[in-house]
């Protein structure tokens, strides 16, 4: 057995903080604007994680068993789109879970059958944003445009598949490597930034090459900072929130729209950031408390099917908005603290030891 690593566990927490800075306040204005476009970042660590965990499956899942699991991840995940936009068109976006399901299921496919060499990974990732950049936006119309080139809003394969094969480059290069990186990136960035910054070129839908260049400076600087720490507090409120960086994801955001509804957004913009995080914290321990009395019940795929048509239903037969932001919360917050269970469900394997969906991290370095 390797060592668990918990610099994972930290790049993840520390997207986790960075996630609260960039959705408090809902409506930017000011200085806000600077610190929600830097905290912006917090997807890509996110990602980049999730491609490094799915070449720690390859030898453990088959892709069958993988495919189940992704395709219910998708869609259940749309609890979180809901609690965005509480309309039936948030199903008409892709989000988060949605990019994580086809960016973990592309890195698996190219770990599995081609395992291209070390570098070839940080190739791919360029080469993603290349076809987002130069090749996109000249395409016509076709079915299902708006899930592979980006529009708008939302998350799609291209560019967003950059951050996954980047993070599979940074974790398995040396520090060295991951900290000259994260310099030619900043030099880049300052560069292509001389004489004067548009706020156009950080809108993180529609990437930019400065928003590329800032995703990868903070990406690779995380991967050199954390993975060169020898030891870490596995208690730790970092590691913690890092951990459950699934549950933290819906329960920070329930608790931000719960206290905009309440008016809270009056508070200073540092005081809200801190009770946010706070009670994110906080709730997380009060429902994986609360989950040991539910977890049980979720070992078949009968509950998990009516969660499914819960997610797709509720926005369909309810009007009122805050009434499908808080369901949807729930079920999603219920999915989060079991997906293991619904992994172990779809895993093809007949062993009688349940595989969690994402395994081990262990230090595997090329």
């Amino acid at each position: 057995m390797k060592p668990y690593d918990y610099s994972l566990d930290a790049i993840k927490g520390i997207s986790c903080i960075l996630m609260i800075i960039a959705h408090i306040p809902l409506y930017f204005y000011g200085n806000e604007r600077v610190f929600q476009i830097v905290a912006g970042v917090a997807p890509v660590l996110f990602f980049a994680v999730s491609g490094v965990t799915t070449t720690l499956q390859v030898k453990r899942r088959s892709f069958s068993s993988l495919l189940g699991f992704y395709v219910l991840f998708a869609v259940i995940g749309f609890a979180y789109n809901l609690m965005w936009r509480p309309d039936v068109q948030a199903f008409r976006i892709m989000d988060v879970p949605q990019i994580i399901a086809l960016g973990v299921l592309s890195v698996y496919l190219l770990e599995k059958y081609l395992k291209p060499p070390l570098y070839l990974y940080l190739l791919l990732s360029l080469a993603v944003f290349a076809v987002h950049s130069f090749i996109g936006h000249r395409l016509p119309d076709f079915p299902l445009k708006s899930v592979v080139f980006t529009e708008t809003v939302g998350f799609t394969y291209f560019p967003w598949l950059f951050a996954f094969l980047a993070g599979v480059f940074a974790y398995r290069a040396s520090n060295r490597v991951n900290l000259i990186l994260t310099l030619v990136a900043a030099a880049l960035l300052g560069i292509v930034s001389y004489g004067g910054v548009s706020e156009a070129d950080y809108v993180k839908y529609n990437m930019s090459m400065p928003y590329l260049l800032l995703s990868m400076t903070v990406l690779f600087g995380a991967f050199s900072l954390f993975r060169s720490i020898k030891s870490y507090a596995p208690a730790s409120p970092l590691l913690y929130v890092g951990r459950h960086s699934l549950l933290f994801l819906f329960t920070h955001l329930f608790l931000i729209l719960a206290f905009d509804r309440l008016g809270l957004g009056r508070l200073h913009i540092v005081l809200i950031w801190g009770l946010v995080l706070i009670c994110t914290y906080v709730g997380i321990h009060i429902l994986l408390w609360l989950n040991r009395f539910i977890a049980q019940y979720l070992e078949h795929l009968l509950p998990w099917g009516i969660i499914v048509i819960g997610v797709i239903a509720i926005p369909l037969v309810i009007p009122n908005r805050d009434l499908i932001i808080l369901m949807e919360a729930a079920l999603g917050m219920l999915f989060a603290m079991n997906y293991k269970q619904l992994s172990s469900l779809m895993s093809a394997s007949a062993s009688a030891r349940r595989e969690p969906a994402l395994p081990e991290v262990v230090r595997e370095r090329a």
